[in-house]
């Protein structure tokens, strides 16, 4: 590894640190079974992606591409992004919904809020729209059920922790006033 990739490793690495306990309290705590075992860096890489461990369910690896670093707001958005996945590692082959990407997007939103502003919450957004309409989708239907009810995913995470695994019946089991067509396309598989 070089000098250049261990400082980035270390960079990612603090903002793991600094912003795991806000992603906690957003959509709750990581599932018991779920293992970070760190960051890797990679060139080829277009988007962040959680790497798991062939032989260990729910032990993730997170690969950042590298050209990532040349935007804070990009890098801040791929970690958070991928850091609130980890709070439901997937199992091999499991299908991602609207509802999981759309929180994973919703998290980076709510930290480059934080961090840059509205300005920058504006602007990448607008990228997002024009560029992965798909993930501005997702998180733009889980940004009403959060309007609706703030803890809407730590209550679905209540009935069940696996948040790619929450079927209809979660959402009234779980307390929520959620139309039907809502839940169905929260429910669909993500087509990103």
């Amino acid at each position: 590894m070089s000098d250049t990739q261990t400082i980035q490793i270390k960079q990612l690495e603090k903002l793991r640190t600094a912003w795991q306990p806000a992603v906690e309290f957003l959509f709750g705590e990581a599932v018991p079974e779920a293992r970070f075992s760190g960051f890797e860096i990679g060139e080829e890489v277009a988007k962040p992606v959680a790497v798991f461990d062939e032989n260990t369910p729910y032990q993730y690896k997170i690969l950042i591409p590298a050209r990532s670093f040349t935007n804070q707001v990009i890098l801040l958005a791929d970690v958070l992004q991928e850091m609130v996945k980890g709070l439901w590692p997937m199992e091999k082959d499991a299908s991602r919904t609207n509802l999981c990407e759309g929180v994973a997007v919703f998290g980076a939103i709510t930290g480059i809020k934080q961090v840059f502003g509205e300005e920058s919450v504006d602007s990448y957004l607008n990228a997002l729209k024009e560029q992965a309409f798909t993930y501005y989708d997702a998180f733009s239907y889980v940004a009403i059920l959060l309007a609706d009810d703030p803890q809407a995913i730590k209550k679905l995470r209540a009935v069940q922790p696996l948040l790619y695994k929450v079927e209809k019946a979660d959402f009234d089991q779980a307390g929520l006033k959620v139309e039907r067509k809502m839940r169905d396309i929260l429910l669909l598989t993500f087509r990103g």
